[in-house]
């Protein structure tokens, strides 16, 4: 076999396996038959291309170890190589993804660049600059897992703008295929704008979603672009997830619908739970109990389904769930019994929906307790609260400077020695403590913790008690009363009521959390 049809299959089946035509299976097995043909003939190119194209199949199959282990063999051969042609740059990129959605975050971050490394010598400028954007929305797999380290926090939304800033300098015609480029952008949009509505349910963020959903919603909606029905699927899902941020739910309830619709054609599984999840979300929105209660049936079904169910039995499982739907539809024929049930429905699943939220929110505060304790910041009971040096630009017609900067010092001290467990700590004990009036004290406080006296002190009881739990189990075996008269607290109420304030969890959920994670 020449050289030039190996060349000629591959891109037809480059082109096949991005419009989703073909069976996956063969498209592997004659992968897998053109790779080591072109290792025989020593023709690197089909090498590492047929090699990307089987990694790009596994990914759309979840088979991350695999990936891994090809990606590993291709790596030696292109040792020393240039990627002409964007094929060795893909299997690097390919094998970072892979290994970021394992959690291997070190390995990950070193494949991303060389990936670059390699794209920059890829010698046609828009097959560069398109590889380019790809990769550096790849990487942002590697700053998600580092969500909780504050100097990571900008770091996605960094690269997804850098990956739509490259994406948009393809040019029209070129060598990349314009519905690939298009996708790109779309997709890219799509990510920025989901990056908006996961950060706080802020006006801003939902108008910054906004923007660049709809820019997204407007290239997949074009039929000159011919995009992918996948991408179409994600996008009107993502939309739907914005409207119902908005409360516009029967917007959103459309936009799901029409994925749904389009899903059909393609049978995503993981794309109709995301459908049937924001119209269960908006049915209970406008108070429809009965649909709200349908789509929740088939979402919480499909998502246990999926991590047990293949390809294979997937419409099997479809069929199955639309027969129970239906079935349960025939069983309400009694119309007093039906009012009754869906009051009582819409209740359990505002119910369901609003724990499942604070669930997630209190996992997340404590998964940040964690993170500052094992980071440092919060891993003794002398740093609970910021300590900067002494502004006198702060306030300077209140306290002199020399004054200010020995009080604080006086401050810190008081800090590390522990006195502030003693149960008659006040404003006044504490300023005859450090020698000075209650006013300078107070002002300081206010200035250099950002708190007031009470929740000063709250402050470092609290994250006292926090280090003894963490780092010394056998608190984690006292009974909560011992906590209180531990820390300097005078009530349980109050310690419970600082606890939270504090750190955003009871103090009971904290310590089984610990226990739990023995």
């Amino acid at each position: 076999m020449q050289t030039k049809t190996i060349t000629r299959e591959l891109n037809e089946i480059s082109q096949n396996i991005n419009e989703r035509k073909g069976d996956p299976k063969q498209q592997e097995m004659r992968l897998l038959q053109l790779k080591k043909v072109s290792e025989d003939l020593n023709y690197d190119r089909g090498t590492f291309q047929s090699g990307s194209l089987i990694m790009m199949l596994y990914a759309f199959q979840g088979r991350n170890q695999d990936i891994i282990t090809l990606g590993k063999q291709l790596k030696k051969v292109a040792q020393g190589k240039v990627d002409t042609y964007g094929t060795i740059s893909s299997i690097y990129r390919r094998s970072a993804l892979a290994l970021g959605e394992l959690g291997l975050d070190d390995e990950s971050i070193k494949d991303f660049r060389t990936a670059i490394k390699y794209i920059q010598t890829i010698e046609n400028r828009d097959t560069r600059l398109y590889y380019l954007s790809i990769c550096y929305e790849n990487m942002t797999v590697y700053y998600e897992n580092k969500q909780f380290d504050s100097k990571f926090a900008d770091s996605i939304l960094y690269f997804r703008k850098k990956s739509l800033a490259a994406a948009k300098q393809v040019r029209d015609g070129s060598i990349v295929p314009d519905n690939l480029k298009y996708d790109q952008i779309a997709f890219t949009n799509m990510a920025i704008g989901v990056f908006y509505l996961g950060k706080e349910d802020t006006k801003e963020n939902i108008k910054e979603a906004e923007k660049y959903l709809l820019d997204g919603l407007k290239i997949i909606e074009n039929k000159k672009y011919n995009i992918a029905p996948e991408s179409k699927i994600r996008m009107l899902n993502q939309v739907s997830w914005l409207y119902s941020e908005k409360l516009d739910y029967k917007t959103s309830i459309a936009y799901s619908q029409r994925a749904l619709e389009l899903e059909k054609q393609v049978h995503s599984p993981g794309d109709r739970v995301e459908s049937y999840e924001f119209l269960a979300d908006s049915y209970a929105g406008i108070g429809d109990s009965q649909k709200a209660k349908f789509y929740l049936d088939k979402y919480s079904y499909l998502k246990d389904s999926l991590h047990v169910a293949t390809k294979n039995n997937a419409n099997v499982v479809m069929k199955s769930m639309v027969t129970d739907g239906v079935n349960v539809q025939k069983e309400k024929s009694n119309k007093l019994l039906t009012i009754i049930l869906s009051l009582i429905l819409v209740f359990i699943i505002i119910m369901i929906l609003l724990w499942r939220r604070k669930k997630r929110n209190l996992q997340k505060k404590y998964e940040e307790i964690i993170y500052k304790i094992n980071s440092g910041k919060e891993n003794s009971p002398v740093q609970p609260i910021q300590t900067t040096k002494y502004d006198g630009n702060k306030n300077p017609a209140i306290i002199p400077e020399d004054t200010a900067k020995l009080l604080l010092e006086k401050l810190e001290k008081f800090e590390a020695s522990e006195k502030y467990l003693k149960n008659e700590v006040s404003l006044s004990w504490l300023a005859n403590h450090l020698n000075t009036n209650t006013k300078y004290l107070s002002e300081i406080i206010k200035l250099e913790r950002g708190k007031n006296f009470s929740n000063y002190i709250n402050g470092l009881r609290i994250n006292f008690i926090v280090d003894k739990l963490y780092n010394e189990p056998i608190y984690r075996e006292y009974k909560i009363s011992y906590l209180v008269e531990a820390s300097g607290f005078a009530t349980y109420k109050v310690f419970v009521v600082a606890f939270k304030n504090e750190h955003g969890v009871t103090p009971s959920y904290f310590i089984d959390k610990l226990r739990a994670s023995e």
